[in-house]
């Protein structure tokens, strides 16, 4: 575990906001250096945070940047918990592609972020994977917000690589291609369709919308 896995739940009101300062400069740092490598003191002098009270949150630069990434994730988890259709989805393809869509929306609002999101490395912080466990239950409660989803053996984790669909589509058209086009999009949308069609059947109960 690592330090701000410890000492983030715990922090106090100026703490919480040494955490707040801390990560939007190091997301302005990153950005204005291409996301070239951060030292930690360039990052709590430049937020105006003490040398002690950030090393109290934080054990250095790698602990901060992964925090980084569980923060996008966790803003995505409550970005698409959020989310609604117009209309109620007529089956789940209408409702993966409507979801698919909310995840274009997201990587385009947060692209400069993207840019220079860190990697996460093979020795995961829990937080980050509690984060990723988070968007694939959010994933499932809105299937079974308006459909009545059969059991499935390993379901979540179905749904965590349905999000990682997204991710590697997404990345490879803002890699090559500088956006997410519609063609990507719809690329998205029909990979992402495809591979639920491998697990649910083509056809599901809808909720009624007393249920929903």
């Amino acid at each position: 575990m690592t330090r701000s896995e410890q000492r983030i739940p715990k922090l106090r009101s100026r703490g919480k906001a040494n955490r707040r300062k801390l990560l939007a400069e190091a997301e302005r740092l990153l950005l204005e250096q291409n996301g070239s490598p951060l030292k930690f003191s360039d990052v709590f002098e430049a937020a105006g945070v003490s040398r002690g009270s950030a090393y109290r949150i934080y054990i250095g630069i790698d602990d901060l940047l992964q925090d980084l990434a569980t923060e996008w994730i966790n803003n995505f988890v409550d970005f698409l918990d959020s989310s609604h259709p117009g209309l109620p989805p007529e089956n789940w393809a209408q409702l993966s592609d409507f979801i698919v869509r909310q995840g274009a929306t997201y990587w385009r609002e947060t692209s400069d972020t993207m840019r220079v999101l860190p990697r996460v490395r093979s020795n995961t912080p829990t937080s980050y994977n509690s984060a990723v466990r988070s968007m694939s239950n959010c994933l499932a409660d809105i299937f079974n917000r308006y459909f009545v989803i059969p059991e499935i053996d390993g379901w979540l984790g179905k749904l965590a690589f349905f999000t990682q669909i997204c991710d590697m589509t997404f990345a490879d058209a803002v890699r090559h291609e500088g956006h997410i086009s519609e063609q990507r999009l719809t690329e998205a949308e029909t990979l992402c369709r495809t591979y639920l069609a491998l697990h649910l059947p083509s056809w599901l109960p809808a909720r009624s919308p007393a249920e929903t």
